[in-house]
């Protein structure tokens, strides 16, 4: 199934630096405290993506990792940073910051590719633990990290800071995402392999559905003669790799030291301690309320509750402040964080989602709803969806490029509908290939919601409808991104299941809210679209929930309620 993306931007490094160097002159006039920690936290992970954007065209041009001036330069920026933040979190925040100056290189590319690190802007990765992490291992020799990019590049530096260790080799495996392999010049295979003796520290995110990325490079080292015994892997999780290791990858996992990277039961204490200055003194520890436990509070009992897909859904928490109850939900650390705490200030300020107190280091905190009641079964409050939508739209254009394009979309359809459904149902989207091009040239991108099920409504008693969840899915890791306007009316009327004349009155009520008309054939394509993806998104969610078996029941009929309805949809366009 077609569901993920990576997210990117393309960005001058020359200008990336020097907001850089901006950055880090506010910076060193900020007093100590968390604020300023975040500040730096959100320095290191923006000469992260510098180093792996530069890292990587340079890797473009010549086929296999190197150093080069450029990339020399700005790994030692980046060590200097990762050292800084070792000392602050070390000091509980505070202590001289000590900063770098920020160098100007020479034959930097003109243009590089900035990936999003998925784990800051999604799953609520904290840099800090691989400082922790990194402490723990037990080496036989001086240390040697390898970061992987894009995210190792600035966990392997902090890895190497708490080390103290040189900064960081970068790779970038690359092949088949089932067996990566790895491309490193002579040169740099040389200086790593030096001192022969080093213990080597292989650093990412993961490992995902098949290890393959941390696999590439134990398996190179022990090409090289590097015992196992001298290797050692800092994940984010302790888990082990998914379901398409091979033997050879679980024999390397096996073998090798690991020491997960991950704050565990520490996280509610430290973030209840930095909350606690925004919301004021918290009763009690906090409740943690992801993977779905907060349907606990909001159903009255498990029959009612509806699917979620627990492994993606972000991390939250309630804090009880004085006879408040308050929402800690992880929104990304660095610029991600910030961007979806301005959208809940822009949403809030029109009064369609609830008030957004702040952010403190990557977690937004919001007002949780506790009168909040479900949507009564067969509600279709349509007014009041219509004006979020509608409103919305106004409020948060999206530059272009910031989402899937309609050929995009349109391959996600058919490769989703031909699995799922077979090639034959599939055939029946190609009477779309025609239009793409026309239809294209009528889309104008909005930060649409992308997330319009039911259970994601507030019904409060005497009060407006509000929308929960709703400043992140069009930058979530999927493909689906910012679109028309048109994505989410058709979302809304496949969640709400309208029939065509109230879709029809739906579209109309958005587009007087919006002031521009909802275009009505991209409104038909984009709802075969939303089926196809959800369809996807829900199956594959499925299949990964065997920890939650009562979950997998839910997933496995919400996908075939999705499949159900794109196949009729299928058959009366055929």
């Amino acid at each position: 199934m077609l569901v993920y993306g990576d997210r990117s931007e393309l960005a001058d490094p020359r200008s990336c630096l020097d907001r850089l160097g901006r950055d880090l002159a506010a910076l060193s006039t900020q007093p100590p405290g968390l604020n300023r920690h975040s500040e730096l936290v959100f320095a290191l992970i923006e000469a992260g993506r510098l180093l792996q954007g530069v890292a990587d065209a340079d890797f473009r041009l010549v086929g296999a990792d190197r150093r080069t001036p450029g990339t020399r330069e700005i790994s030692a920026l980046l060590q200097a940073l990762a050292a800084a933040v070792c000392r602050s979190w070390d000091s509980e925040f505070g202590g001289p910051l000590m900063l770098p100056d920020v160098p100007s290189p020479l034959g930097l590319p003109e243009t590089v590719e900035l990936r999003t690190p998925e784990g800051f802007a999604y799953y609520g990765l904290y840099p800090e633990a691989y400082i922790d992490a990194a402490r723990r291992l037990r080496l036989s020799g001086p240390p040697r990290v390898i970061g992987i990019r894009s995210i190792g590049t600035s966990l392997g530096a902090l890895a190497a800071a708490a080390l103290g260790a040189p900064p960081p080799t970068t790779v970038r495996p690359i092949g088949d995402p089932a067996d990566r392999r790895l491309a490193i010049s002579a040169d740099l295979a040389a200086d790593l392999l030096s001192p022969r003796n080093a213990h080597f520290v292989i650093v990412d995110e993961g490992p995902g559905r098949s290890g393959s990325s941390f696999a590439s490079v134990a398996i190179w080292l022990r090409a090289r003669r590097v015992p196992l015994d001298r290797i050692a892997f800092l994940p984010s999780h302790a888990g082990d790799p998914g379901p398409q290791a091979t033997p050879r990858h679980r024999q390397v996992w096996t073998g090798a030291q690991r020491v997960a990277a991950d704050l565990g039961p520490a996280l509610p204490r430290l973030l209840a301690a930095w909350a606690e200055d925004r919301i004021g003194p918290i009763e009690g520890p906090l409740i943690d309320i992801s993977a779905g436990a907060w349907r606990k509070r909001v159903y009255p009992d498990e029959s009612a509750w509806p699917a979620v897909i627990p492994g993606q859904e972000r991390r939250k928490f309630l804090a009880s402040v004085g006879g408040s109850t308050w929402l800690l939900k992880f929104a990304g650390l660095g610029v991600e964080g910030r961007r979806r705490l301005a959208c809940a200030r822009t949403l809030h300020a029109a009064g369609l989602v609830p008030e957004p107190r702040d952010l403190i280091h990557g977690f937004l905190i919001e007002r949780w709803q506790s009168d909040r009641s479900p949507l009564a079964v067969g509600a279709k409050p349509m007014a009041a969806i219509a004006r979020y939508l509608g409103v919305r739209a106004r409020l948060l254009p999206a530059a272009e490029g910031s989402g899937a394009d309609l050929a995009q979309l349109f391959a996600l359809a058919s490769r989703n509908c031909r699995l799922a459904l077979g090639a034959e149902a599939a055939s029946a989207l190609d009477r779309w290939k025609a239009r793409l091009s026309a239809l294209e040239a009528r889309v104008r991108r909005v930060a649409t919601d992308n997330r319009l099920d039911r259970h994601e409504w507030l019904d409060l008693p005497g009060k407006p409808l509000l929308k929960a969840d709703a400043v992140d899915h069009h930058a979530g890791h999927d493909l689906i991104g910012c679109q028309d306007i048109a994505w989410d009316v058709a979302g809304a009327a496949v969640e709400f299941d309208l029939d065509p004349p109230a879709a029809a009155r739906l579209a109309a009520a958005v587009g007087r809210a919006a002031g521009r008309k909802v275009d009505p054939e991209l409104c038909e394509f984009l709802t075969l679209a939303y089926l196809a993806f959800r369809m996807g998104q829900v199956k594959l969610a499925a299949e990964s929930a065997g920890a939650w078996p009562g979950e997998m029941v839910r997933l496995d009929a919400r996908a075939a309620g999705y499949a159900h309805r794109l196949e009729r949809r299928l058959a009366r366009a055929a």
